[in-house]
C-alpha cells in the first residue's frame, strides 16, 4: 500500500465519518411540547415521588428485620423498634 492511500484511509474516512454523523446530530429536530413557565397554572394532577411501602420490609439477606431477629438471637434490628416508612415530610419554616 502507498503512503498516500495510508495517509488517505487513516485521515479521510475518520473525517467523512465524523462530518456524517455532525450531520445527523445536527439535522434540524422535530416539532417538541412547549415548556413549562412558573407564570402559567399548573393543569395537571399531582405526582407523588414517594410510595407507601415500609423501608425495612428487607436487607441484603433478603429477609425482614423480624426474620433477622429471630433467626441471631434478638440482637439484630432492635435499635429499629419502629417501624420505619418511606415518605413524609417536610417540617420547618421555609
Amino acid at each position: 500500500m502507498s503512503t498516500t492511500t495510508t495517509i488517505a484511509l487513516l485521515t479521510l474516512v475518520p473525517l467523512g465519518l465524523t462530518a456524517v454523523l455532525a450531520l445527523l446530530i445536527w439535522r434540524k429536530k422535530g416539532p417538541h411540547p412547549a415548556s413549562y413557565k412558573l407564570s402559567d397554572p399548573w393543569k395537571h394532577a399531582p405526582i407523588l415521588w414517594a410510595s407507601d411501602e415500609p423501608a425495612d420490609h428487607g436487607h441484603a439477606t433478603g429477609r425482614s428485620v423480624a426474620a433477622d431477629s429471630a433467626a441471631h438471637g434478638g440482637n439484630v434490628g432492635e435499635h429499629q423498634s419502629n417501624a420505619v416508612t418511606i415518605g413524609g415530610g417536610a417540617s420547618g419554616k421555609w
